[in-house]
């Protein structure tokens, strides 16, 4: 292999079910089955619970309408983006629909909140749906898939379980190779937000982001959306060699991320600051 970014999904083999994990090439050479263009997948898994009311869930509206324009301009002749987005209260809704990643076209359906935070039931539900044979990649046979972005945004911590942090759910994940090998960013909404929980998530506290008010909460997940699709996206797999377990590049996305923070005025230290956590 000749490069660690992408992932190659056989015709008849599901990547997550190769009992030794890594990506899978074909050899087997269908021209007519393949779409020449790299694929990358963007899943959104956002926290409508309660206290996302008001301020909070009106801002992650607002700004995931703009990115959803943005996206939109994304594909071209050599990529395509698609994405899925799964709201978690007390129920968990795929709120693009079950049948798996859709193109993004650029619109927006605004969410709305109820209930507590069933995070736990939410990362289940995203490992149920992180698979070729049975999941939302499979549509993927004779394709190039770059590593899979996986966003989280919650403001509280886990109510359906015997701990708050999540644990439990981010275990069972650590168990699906989608994850293993996707790129993972969370952003705590508010002083009140589990970190911990966020870090189970993630892996890494440097891919944890807080923002305290709204501007900061636009501003940070404009730019994990542009810095996590730049990186992902500029991957690809060497379909004549068998690949070997993806690990991805987490010093890339970092770097990527963070100059795309740094960039940004709203998010200085002065502003983006605990004491401001207002969002009333």
């Amino acid at each position: 292999m000749k490069t660690n970014h992408g992932i190659k999904e056989d015709w008849t083999m599901d990547w997550d079910e190769k009992p030794t994990g890594g990506m899978i090439s074909s050899n087997v050479y269908k021209a007519h089955e393949i779409d020449g263009r790299k694929i990358t997948p963007i899943f959104f898994m956002i926290d409508v619970s309660s206290s996302m009311a008001g301020t909070k869930i009106g801002t992650v509206n607002s700004a995931m309408e703009e990115i959803m324009r943005d996206l939109s301009d994304f594909n071209s002749s050599d990529a395509e983006l698609r994405f899925a987005v799964l709201s978690f209260g007390t129920n968990c809704t795929w709120e693009t629909g079950e049948d798996g990643l859709i193109p993004c076209d650029g619109y927006w359906s605004d969410l709305t909140v109820d209930g507590l935070t069933y995070f736990n039931t939410a990362c289940r539900e995203l490992k149920s749906r992180l698979s070729g044979t049975r999941g939302f990649f499979n549509f993927a046979a004779g394709k190039t898939i770059t590593p899979p972005v996986l966003i989280l945004l919650t403001d509280g911590y886990a109510n359906d379980a015997n701990t708050i942090s999540g644990i439990e759910g981010t275990t069972e994940l650590q168990s699906n190779k989608y994850y293993l090998g996707s790129y993972k960013i969370a952003i705590a909404i508010g002083e009140g937000a589990n970190q911990e929980l966020c870090r189970n998530f993630t892996g890494d506290m440097e891919m944890v982001f807080t923002a305290y008010n709204s501007a900061a909460l636009q501003a940070i997940l404009t730019a994990v959306v542009k810095g996590s699709v730049t990186v992902s996206s500029s991957g690809s797999a060497d379909t004549n060699i068998q690949p070997s377990a993806y690990t991805p590049n987490t010093e890339a996305i970092k770097s990527v991320i963070h100059h795309e923070i740094a960039a940004n005025e709203i998010l200085s230290e002065d502003i983006n600051v605990p004491m401001d956590d207002d969002w009333d």
